[in-house]
């Protein structure tokens, strides 16, 4: 993604998420997120399959997948933060 598109893009999604955020569609936002990553994937795609994994939980006790997993699955949101 170019640099002018690239400005473009983060600069309407911020003006767009101040107004609510109803109007955006995932392509748009999967063109957010190609902006912000500089078009790296640093995640699985959306719709894949996440390998099985563990991670503690705010109190500390390890939680693998399974034992997160509902009956219609689990919703995973990965974000950047500014020290990565």
């Amino acid at each position: 993604m170019d640099t002018q598109t690239k400005s473009f893009v983060l600069h309407d999604m911020i003006r767009r998420f101040a107004a609510g955020g109803a109007d955006i569609k995932p392509t748009e936002w999967q063109d957010f997120v190609e902006a912000q990553n500089d078009g790296y994937r640093t995640g699985p795609a959306i719709g894949e399959q996440v390998p099985d994994f563990t991670l503690p939980d705010q109190h500390g006790k390890s939680r693998p997948l399974q034992e997160l997993m509902g009956p219609k699955g689990l919703l995973l949101l990965f974000t950047r933060s500014a020290d990565w």
